[in-house]
């Protein structure tokens, strides 16, 4: 192996290693170093053959950029999955369900089954519409400059700004049912003070919050796969196509 093949490896190693390493899901903890490390090895054998040779001089040049521009790739999957994990945490607690929550060692944290419903749901959407060939075909492009960086950068800011709007645009029908049930548990235990309402309260939440999520299910879904879409456009923008 000479040194152009070596050098366009390892500028193709290090934008693949950064995106793993920063990519939701891949990225986390649960996610053994090895493995990562591993997977982008084999991962940049494959991208090297198809990206444009780096001559070992401008490695020390082409490298950082590289790098910086998958770890934005995979940051920026990671904000707008953030969206719908959010919104999932939402709809969780506005059913009753933060008494179920569990230690995420994905995330770190206490997280609500319907938050990682959000996630698992969004996921399969990104593969199904392409996401997976989306993000190779970004590892393979053209090496990184300051314009792209530039427009990374741009585009992280943005995408950072709509978290909060997607969270609560997939747990609207939710909390709008949370908040019509309390309202009526409220009237309920004025008319009638005898009535426990502690005990009726989750029933209620749990029966009408069901309901509303069967019947908004395909609002849901649009969500969903406009999460997705989102995500595999963020891909096609950074590898500049």
């Amino acid at each position: 192996m000479n040194e152009v093949a070596i050098a366009t490896y390892l500028a193709a190693f290090g934008r693949t290693a950064a995106f793993l390493l920063s990519a939701p899901v891949v990225g986390g903890p649960i996610m053994p170093a090895k493995v990562r490390i591993g997977a982008a090895a084999a991962l940049a054998l494959a991208v090297a053959s198809v990206r444009p040779e780096v001559d070992p001089t401008y490695l020390p040049i082409v490298l950082p950029p590289d790098i910086l521009l998958g770890l934005a790739a995979g940051f920026s999957l990671r904000l707008i999955f953030a969206g719908a994990e959010s919104g999932g945490q939402i709809i969780g607690m506005q059913l009753g369900l933060g008494m179920a929550a569990f230690f995420d060692p994905a995330s770190g944290e206490q997280a609500i089954v319907t938050r990682r419903f959000a996630l698992v749901f969004a996921g399969l959407a990104f593969l199904m519409m392409g996401g997976l060939r989306e993000a190779v075909r970004m590892l393979a492009v053209t090496p990184s400059d300051a314009r792209t960086l530039l427009g990374a950068t741009a585009q992280l800011l943005d995408q950072g700004n709509h978290v909060l709007a997607a969270a609560l645009r997939f747990a609207a029908p939710a909390m709008l049912a949370g908040m019509m049930t309390n309202v009526g548990m409220a009237f309920a235990s004025k008319a009638a003070p005898s009535l426990n309402i502690f005990s009726v309260m989750l029933s209620a939440l749990l029966i009408v919050g069901g309901f509303t999520l069967i019947v908004t299910a395909p609002s849901f879904i649009v969500e969903i796969t406009g999460t997705a879409r989102m995500a595999i456009d963020s891909l096609h923008r950074l590898g500049g196509q």
